[in-house]
């Protein structure tokens, strides 16, 4: 018995032993066989522990894997370059020759130069060309997360003389991973759900993921939308460092569904942001000639200029073509292991082997076009100052009157795009809006970024394709909330110097003997409030306008003011604790706080503790996540009020809602996503919720199915028949039925509890669905009306703005004791719309500052 157990025991290691070295050899191949690899550089198994391909990477041990190559080669230099939310470095590399690396400090001014219209620096013989490498900006797609460390090892250890001249005249800036958090999500899941027996099928858990997956990072943003939006700090890292390098090409690795097969750019024709420069895509052409070769000596399926498109210039194969870069896509097959598709079995090391090979390829292509893309660099930027010159218009005028936290913010954006700012000296009138001195900026055309100017400040509505692959309008200054025009050269003597963006705090308050208040227009009084309230303090908000004495005077105070008394709290806070309270909030969230000596105000009617000051409560807050919602709007909820505003929120799963009691809570919100509105047992314990004093926010779907069920809303679809057509006019029909992620203005009623803090009733929301609502019988209930010629930025047909005009875009019912509020847009897409957060923001508060008509 013990000699059966010895050789059961003997072939079971024999088999593992042999299993492994299978792996191995099998892995072998991911690498070219003709190239000599320096014996004393690791490859990445001798780190991650298996052979490349044989499972997906574990995060820690990818990046444990890039700082060896740091430590053992002469050709690497490893630097972090950004923190993630969860506190994961983000590495970049910088690859090229010993001799380079010595002097890369010199060859990066020197090429950085290149860029500058006003530098006499010329293009030497030995400057080298500068590719950048980007892996994993979607941790899910994991063949392009592990591609870079064979990437990395073949750059560190091919020895040849084309590598020698490859490295002498490149330098090569290769990104490890871009989003760290989902990375480390996927990577996770699959090490859960891997078997020792490869599983091909599909419906396996293995191929699958959960909810949000790890496509995104921490609050569950998509990074690769964030290089113009900059509003997460991996891609504040990355653009950074973009822009220290310039460099000339730029590649994205990623992956899409199982049976496609892969893409190579150049996008869609007439999809190409009209200020890119046709040069630049013809370059992009010529460059992914060698990929394509690649895929033809393999008889590799692969397609171009179908399905992707260069127009949206926030993501990272679009953005370098605004800074004399050559930006590429790449997407491959997705695959977590060995799968069946209907090509075949899809393997995750061949995907490895693959994009190893892409990459080489443009590296390749870096140096032969070398000359040429050096040359494309500095005329770009001496182009850009001829088209200002040509252009009538000379700047950009902006404001943001009594919130000066939304402009530092947009000013803050654009100093990290390297575009210079000046502080307006004069007063100037543009069609009859009045920009003050002092608080208002200018944007001079006439400096090296002219293009990428072009793209954040013009409005585009007219396209010769209507058809995008994401956004159609992303003009900045709207989303943000601006007062802006374009001016000409007569302004220009207005402006005065040149200014940093800097976050003004306010002077700390005096001791106030009666309250203090503080107005409700600067985009962090949210944040202050919630300071108040998260201390035990019982503030309230004024619902009309007034006027009060202070040591400053008399100063009129807007609807919205918060009110906190110093007397009658039932505060643990004594008088001087809540003057330090007051004073953070000053410094800190950069609010003007008031003190004030006396309870009688000069205004009729509404003295401080008149019941036209409303008390607020603390709000206790359920978002629901999970299956069946979107991600996106989830985490961009989660973002706003866990990050920016410090408010707690609990994220819960909508599909154990009915379960839950939710009596404790105060406000829930949906967002967009699939709901049921036949869910009787649900909508039964939402509406008694709600009658009971409970809020309901929502938008997107969730608002169109709590509309629904909380308040008799049904969506009565218009059906729009076409009669007999031609299946190949099938795209350019269904394309004028859609709304293609547009700006639309809104007619906002900033008189209601829910437009505080508002001084325009002007405001700018996204579009990308036709949901909205006919307005209800109250007539007080529409906070914002969609008016006619609502288009500002961005695609949407001339029959879906009619659709949509004249009908609710936000809606506050009061129902019982509580209240529903509905957006039928998102107003925190992206993390980027400052303009519209304060509406969603004041849901949260001022639920119950407004009252129902009398019937």
């Amino acid at each position: 018995m013990k000699i059966a157990h010895f050789l059961l025991a003997s072939i079971v290691l024999l088999c593992t032993t042999l299993s492994a070295t299978a792996e191995i050899e099998r892995g072998k191949d991911i690498f070219p066989s003709d190239i000599n690899y320096n014996p004393d550089i690791p490859r990445p198994a001798d780190i991650i522990g298996h052979p490349l391909g044989h499972r997906v990477a574990r995060h820690d041990l990818l990046l444990e894997y890039m700082r060896t190559l740091g430590e053992k080669s002469d050709r690497v230099m490893v630097e972090t370059i950004a923190k993630t939310h969860e506190g994961r470095d983000i590495l970049m590399l910088t690859i090229s020759s010993p001799e380079n690396l010595a002097r890369i400090d010199d060859i990066k001014a020197a090429h950085v130069a290149l860029s500058d219209p006003n530098s006499n620096q010329e293009i030497s013989d030995d400057m080298p060309v500068v590719t950048w490498l980007n892996y994993g900006v979607h941790g899910a797609e994991v063949s392009s997360n592990d591609s870079s460390m064979a990437v990395a090892y073949h750059l560190a250890a091919a020895e040849s003389d084309y590598m020698k001249e490859t490295l002498d005249k490149s330098v090569v800036l290769l990104i490890a991973i871009f989003n760290p958090d989902g990375n480390a999500r996927q990577s996770a899941w699959n090490h859960m759900h891997g078997s020792n027996v490869v599983i091909t099928d599909p419906n396996g858990r293995n191929h699958n993921t959960f909810w949000p997956g790890g496509r995104t990072n921490h609050y569950w943003f998509d990074l690769n939308r964030q290089w113009l939006l900059q509003q997460q700090p991996g891609p504040q890292g990355w653009v950074k460092k973009f822009h220290e390098w310039k460099p000339n090409l730029s590649v994205d690795h990623h992956e899409m569904g199982t049976n496609s097969t892969f893409y190579i750019p150049p996008g869609v024709p007439h999809r190409t942001f009209p200020y890119i420069p046709k040069e630049s895509i013809d370059l992009l052409d010529e460059v992914t000639d060698r990929p394509r070769d690649f895929m033809d000596s393999e008889a590799r399926l692969y397609f171009s200029e179908e399905g992707y498109d260069n127009f949206y210039i926030g993501k990272g194969a679009t953005y370098p073509h605004l800074n004399a870069g050559i930006g590429m896509l790449f997407e491959q097959a997705r695959s977590l292991g060995e799968v069946e598709t209907q090509h075949g079995i899809l393997s995750f090391r061949d995907n490895i082997r693959t994009y190893l090979n892409i990459s080489l390829s443009v590296v390749r292509a870096g140096l032969e076009l070398r000359p040429r893309l050096l040359d494309y660099q500095k005329r770009f930027f001496n182009n850009a100052m001829d088209l200002a010159n040509e252009d009538d218009v000379k700047g950009y005028i902006f404001t943001s009157p009594k919130d000066k936290a939304r402009s530092y913010h947009f000013r803050d954006l654009l100093a990290r795009h390297q575009i210079d700012v000046n502080v307006m000296n004069e007063d100037v009138t543009v069609e009859g809006k009045t920009y003050k001195a002092g608080e208002s900026f200018m944007v001079k055309t006439n400096q090296q970024q002219y293009v990428l100017i072009k793209g954040i400040f013009e409005k585009i509505t007219t396209f010769e394709n209507n058809t995008f692959y994401d956004v159609s309008g992303f003009t900045m200054p709207l989303t943000f909330g601006m007062d802006y025009a374009p001016v000409g050269s007569r302004a220009l003597s207005s402006a005065g110097e040149l200014i940093d963006p800097i976050f003004e705090s306010a002077q700390a308050p005096e001791m106030a003997t009666a309250a203090y208040l503080f107005e409700w227009n600067e985009y962090y009084s949210p944040r202050a409030l919630n300071r108040l309230l998260q201390a035990g303090v019982r503030p309230k908000v004024a619902t009309m306008p007034f006027s009060i004495n202070t040591s400053e005077g008399t100063i009129d105070m807007a609807a919205g003011t918060i009110m906190t008394s110093t007397g009658w709290q039932g505060s643990e806070l004594n008088g001087e604790e809540l003057h330090q309270l007051m004073s953070t909030i000053a410094n800190e969230d950069g609010i003007k706080v008031h003190a004030v000596g006396g309870i009688r105000t000069p205004t009729a009617g509404m003295d401080l503790g008149s019941n036209n000051f409303k008390p607020i409560e603390k709000p206790n807050i359920l978002l629901m996540v999970g299956e069946d919602t979107r991600a996106y709007d989830a985490g961009e909820v989660w973002h706003l009020l866990d990050y920016r505003m410090r408010i707690p929120v609990v994220l819960y799963d909508k599909h154990k809602l009915n379960s839950l009691d939710i009596s404790d809570y105060t406000h829930i919100i949906f967002v967009g996503g699939s709901y049921n509105a036949n869910d009787e047992a649900l909508s039964r314990k939402m509406k008694n919720w709600v009658r009971a004093g409970g809020t309901v926010i929502a938008h997107r779907q969730g608002a169109k199915w709590a509309g629904e069920i909380l308040l008799g809303i049904k969506d009565e679809k218009e059906e729009y028949p076409l009669e007999r057509q031609d299946y190949g006019d099938k795209i350019p029909n269904e394309v004028e039925n859609i709304v293609g992620g547009a700006i639309m203005r809104g007619d906002l009623d900033n008189t209601h509890p829910i437009g505080f803090g508002y001084y325009s009733r002007d405001v700018y929301t996204h579009r990308d669905t036709l949901i909205a609502f006919d307005k209800p019988e109250n007539p007080y209930a529409t906070v914002v009306e969609i008016p006619e010629n609502a288009l500002e930025s961005g695609f949407a047909s001339k029959d879906n703005q009619a659709r949509l005009a004249g009908k609710a875009n936000v809606i506050a019912e009061r129902m019982g004791q509580g209240s529903v509020i509905l957006f039928a847009n998102n107003p925190n897409f992206r993390a980027y719309f400052y303009g519209s957060n304060k509406m969603f923001l004041n849901g949260l508060y001022f639920s119950k500052a407004f009252n129902p008509p009398r019937r």
